[in-house]
């Protein structure tokens, strides 16, 4: 898996990617990925040009002073490609199992956040929270870029929307509900209440993508591929907690549910054609930074790079002609 991502990175530079992005969680079957900015190191070392994401990388679970200096290290190591993405986390057994305690997840991202951003753009910083305390810190090492790119990445909540357009920091998300931008208004006229200049704001999103040159091998690779790892996630990641009428968890999601998930708005999935038109919801929302999840938990390294590269020729051109990215 790890070989198959420098492979993957190299391709994708290769086809005209901006960058790559790795997603975090600690204690699952499959070893994806406990350990981000050593994993986007390597990549470093094996890429010229690609833009390196942690998208997201659970702050919460960690302690901050020592992601600034790892983020600082990887952005010298990479001469000022790496862009911090930096979330909140969701699942009870990886915070359990890094020793933080439940809940007030949200507000030990903020803090966390502000205490990675001082770190790596003050001199020296002192922090007195209600979760970190620092007394005049100063970390030497410092990265290339300045500011280095960090963004708060997260779902379709209230408080991820309010809470980073309150402090005026990038925000990235999976969209609402239905995949659309309102949670976008919802972040801008926050920051607007705040005092933050529009302008200013940076806005991300991520989106699923399935996209195959003919519908025959969408609906093989949704079969075999896609609707597996939806149902990992949704139910072994903790999306979704199911009970049956005896009250016992469910552990596998009910097949006519399939099209609801697989073939959602919050998804690309079809033949070029299909998937550059859903795409054109996405290029009105006027975002900054597109992170296209086309990889799934199968480790079918060839089918990976067929979608990348049939994404690469036959949708990506589209979007930067349109979207003016």
């Amino acid at each position: 898996m790890y070989s198959d991502l420098i492979v993957h990175a190299q391709r994708a530079e290769e086809m005209g990617y901006d960058g790559i992005a790795l997603t975090e969680h600690s204690f699952w079957y499959d070893g994806y990925c406990p350990s981000l900015l050593p994993a986007l190191a390597a990549v470093a070392q094996k890429t010229e040009r690609l833009k390196l994401v942690t998208g997201a990388l659970l702050l919460p679970q960690h302690d901050p002073l020592e992601i600034a200096e790892e983020a600082a290290v990887v952005d010298r190591l990479s001469d000022g490609r790496l862009v911090l993405g930096l979330g909140a986390g969701y699942r009870p057994e990886e915070f359990l199992g890094h020793g933080v305690p439940e809940g007030r997840w949200g507000a030990r991202l903020f803090e966390a956040f502000e205490v990675v951003r001082l770190a790596l753009t003050e001199d020296s910083f002192s922090f007195d929270g209600d979760f970190y305390h620092y007394d005049d810190v100063h970390v030497a090492t410092r990265p290339v870029q300045d500011p280095l790119p960090m963004w708060v990445c997260a779902g379709y909540a209230d408080w991820s929307a309010k809470g980073t357009g309150r402090r005026g920091w990038s925000y990235c998300t999976t969209g609402d509900l239905e995949g659309g931008g309102s949670v976008f208004d919802t972040y801008e006229a926050t920051a607007v209440a705040a005092g933050h200049d529009p302008a200013s704001l940076r806005r991300g999103l991520f989106r699923d993508v399935l996209v195959m040159n003919s519908e025959h091998e969408v609906d093989a690779i949704a079969d075999e591929d896609f609707w597996p790892a939806f149902s990992d996630q949704f139910l072994g990641f903790g999306f979704l907690k199911w009970e049956d009428e005896n009250g016992k968890q469910i552990t596998q999601m009910p097949e006519d549910l399939k099209d609801m998930f697989v073939r959602s708005p919050r998804n690309a999935v079809g033949t070029p054609a299909a998937v550059r038109e859903q795409m054109k919801a996405v290029i009105e929302m006027d975002v900054d930074m597109l992170l296209v999840r086309m990889g799934w938990a199968n480790f079918n390294s060839q089918r990976m790079l067929q979608t990348m590269a049939t994404f690469a020729s036959e949708v990506m051109p589209m979007l930067r002609a349109e979207g003016g990215h």
